[in-house]
């Protein structure tokens, strides 16, 4: 009876991203790729690896990232899928044992028997435990899946290992970051500020996590979560830092779009009530210790009842909206524009004079003026009617300030509305001192 032959054993790393061929159907063959369904009972020894790729992108992950882990005497064999003959010719004049397209069993089968006769079993044996190379080959594997950058540098703070996320991150190949220092990849005014953390993080031992902006190869900006830790060697001391950047992104663009919503009113995107009397305590207490001018106007949108009950909620809101846009258009940054309620408005101009104050509200008047409402029950000009008083540093509150304002508001709506009120040459209204 003939002897019948053990069949080889065989790694297999399937680096393709269209995967349009099965794996080949060999005996004994063990894939070291991340497997959750699967199992991988590795034995003593590896007669070669097998690469699965599907072009010039696949190939060229396992030059930079992969091949530098096997022995330089280890045969691997690249498997097409689809087979190009270019690339295969390429492959065959380096350091591959063979090439053949993904579905040709029978060739992949002529292929492990070569190198079976090729090699003595004990060289191979000696040279690769095969646990070790599917090991180290299933864990870079691994952690490349992850969209989390993943770095590693040793006590010289050198990079020497990082995944494909990390590349992305990066703009590099593996084999461009492996073996250089952050000087060597980033730019020196980050490069001294990453230097300094990780002298600091070595000598403290132990993990860091901190949030920070950081802008990626392709040049989006992203907030991120670093988590880096110190690892040891075998004496206890500082060894190397391994760390993670968490894309914290959309949290953070969430969490901005939630503090907006809560300091401004839904409806205009002004400011709300609240968020106007902690800026304008704000501003109360830099007249008290400063001195110098501050000014309030209330504004009410003229006759906006009418318009609700003529032309309908929907416009009346569109008024609102349009009233907000022109004042926004007229105010500085340091100008504080809030709704108070319904159609009242409360503007809060920072070393702005009465006699200032005056002029912005007129501006903003006629602007107003300037906004037509139209639909299908009407239309109707937009105006407002405004109050100017001086705030005092001796007012315990802007409620005092604010009462002077509404006074002359009054007065506005008196006289017929469409005005601001108290006119220059009426002179202003007293503050709480005068």
């Amino acid at each position: 009876m003939p002897e019948v032959l053990q069949p080889p054993r065989l790694l297999l790393l399937d680096l393709r991203k269209s995967k349009r061929s099965p794996l080949p159907a060999v005996a004994g063959l063990v894939v070291v790729n991340p497997n959750p369904g699967g199992e991988c009972t590795e034995a003593t020894t590896a007669l070669a690896v097998l690469v699965a790729i599907d072009g010039e992108a696949a190939y060229a992950d396992w030059i930079q990232r992969f091949h530098p882990m096997c022995p330089s005497n280890f045969p691997h064999v690249v498997l097409l899928d689809p087979y190009d003959p270019e690339l295969a010719r390429r492959i065959v004049r380096s350091d591959a044992a063979d090439c053949c397209a993904m579905d040709d069993l029978e060739r992949i089968e002529l292929i492990a028997a070569r190198l079976e006769r090729q090699r003595p079993l004990t060289a191979c044996r000696d040279a690769l435990p095969s646990s070790r190379l599917a090991h180290l080959l299933r864990l870079q594997a691994t952690v490349d899946t992850l969209p989390i950058p993943i770095f590693i540098k040793d006590r010289d703070r050198r990079y020497i290992a990082c995944n494909k996320a990390f590349e992305d991150f990066i703009g590099l190949a593996a084999a461009d970051i492996v073996g250089k220092t952050v000087f060597d990849i980033a730019p020196d005014e980050m490069a001294r500020v990453y230097e300094k953390s990780d002298i600091d993080h070595l000598a403290s031992g132990g993990t860091q996590t901190y949030e920070t902006r950081v802008r990626y190869a392709d040049g989006s900006v992203r907030d991120v979560i670093f988590h880096k830790a110190v690892f040891l060697d075998a004496t206890g001391n500082p060894d190397g830092i391994v760390g993670a950047m968490l894309d914290i992104s959309e949290r953070k663009a969430l969490e901005r779009r939630l503090e907006v919503l809560a300091a401004t009113d839904f409806l205009t995107g002004a400011y709300n009530l609240r968020t106007f009397y902690g800026l304008a305590q704000h501003e109360l207490s830099r007249l008290n210790r400063n001195g110098g001018e501050l000014a309030l106007i209330v504004i009410d949108l003229d006759h906006f009842k009418d318009i609700n009950d003529s032309l309908g909620h929907a416009t009346g809101d569109e008024a609102l909206r349009q009233f907000v846009a022109v004042v926004k258009q007229n105010l500085r940054d340091q100008d504080i524009f809030a709704r108070a309620g319904g159609d009242e408005f409360r503007l809060l101009l920072p070393d702005t004079s009465t006699e200032g104050a005056h002029l912005v509200a007129e501006r903003i008047r006629k602007a107003v003026n300037q906004v037509v409402l139209n639909n299908p029950r009407g239309l109707v000009r937009l105006s407002i009617s405004c109050g100017i008083a001086a705030c005092d540093a001796s007012d315990e509150s802007l409620d005092q300030a604010t009462l002077r304002a509404d006074d002359a508001l009054y007065q506005a709506k008196a006289a017929g509305r469409n005005c601001v009120y108290p006119l220059p040459e009426q002179g202003w209204f007293p503050t709480s001192s005068s």
